[in-house]
C-alpha cells in the first residue's frame, strides 16, 4: 500500500447515524473495509517511525532510552516478567518465588448444572457482561482482522 486512502468522514457519520441503512446499503461495507485499511496502514507507517526514531538514537548513542518532546514521549520499554525461574531446580528458587493461586467458574460445570437443575448452583452468580458488537474483514485470520465497538 503506497498511498493513503481517501476517507469521507462526513458521509460514514451519515451512514452510522442513519442506522438501517448502514446494515443495507453495499457503500458501507466499502467504507469500512477503507476506514480499516486506513488504520492498519497508519500504524504501520508509525511502527517505522519508531523504528526510525530508535535507529538515528542509537547512532547518535549507543545507550539511547528515548527522546521526550513537547507532547510524546519515545522510549524503550521492556515487556513481561523480569526474570523467569528453572522450574527443575524450584527448591533452591523457593524463597525467591511468589505463590499465586486462584479460582475460577468453570463455565461449562455451571452450564451443565442450570440444564438438569434448572437454576444456578448455590453460590454462583451470572455476571453483567458488555455486550460488543464485532466487526470482522475476509480472510481466515480472524484474529489479526476483528475489530469491536462498546455498546
Amino acid at each position: 500500500m503506497n498511498e493513503i486512502i481517501k476517507i469521507d468522514i462526513d458521509e460514514m457519520s451519515l451512514l452510522a447515524q442513519e442506522g438501517e441503512k448502514f446494515i443495507f446499503k453495499p457503500e458501507a461495507e466499502e467504507s469500512l473495509q477503507k476506514l480499516h485499511n486506513t488504520i492498519v496502514y497508519l500504524q504501520g507507517l508509525e511502527d517505522q517511525a519508531k523504528d526510525i526514531i530508535g535507529e538515528v538514537g542509537k547512532k547518535l548513542n549507543p545507550n539511547f532510552k528515548g527522546v521526550i518532546g513537547e507532547n510524546i514521549k519515545c522510549m524503550y520499554r521492556k515487556y513481561g516478567a523480569k526474570y523467569q525461574y528453572d522450574w527443575k531446580n524450584k527448591s533452591v528458587c523457593e524463597p525467591y518465588l511468589k505463590r499465586k493461586e486462584y479460582f475460577s467458574v468453570d463455565t461449562s460445570l455451571v452450564d451443565k448444572y442450570v440444564k438438569e437443575v434448572g437454576e444456578m448452583p448455590e453460590g454462583i452468580t451470572e455476571k453483567d457482561r458488555e455486550n460488543k458488537l464485532s466487526i470482522t474483514f475476509g480472510g481466515n485470520n480472524e484474529e489479526d482482522k476483528t475489530i469491536s465497538i462498546t455498546d
